[in-house]
């Protein structure tokens, strides 16, 4: 079992894009079809990182950071 309190720093900057499409969309910044095509690319890289995530994946510190 993994220690659910560390996520992938390429998911919480996946996330963040997200949060921000939302907010460009509340402001009539970009449109309802440009929402859900990116949002929909976004959720598909948060998958594709969640299936890498293994015993050596989480051992490696550098796919926690941030900022290096």
């Amino acid at each position: 079992m993994y220690n659910t309190s560390k996520i992938p720093s390429k998911i919480i900057e996946t996330e963040l894009s997200i949060r921000l499409l939302e907010y460009l969309k509340r402001n009539n910044t970009i449109d309802d079809g440009m929402y859900n095509y990116v949002v929909n690319k976004l959720i598909r890289k948060i998958e594709i990182e969640k299936n890498k995530i293994n015993d050596t994946y989480m051992e490696n510190d550098s796919n926690f950071k941030i900022l290096v």
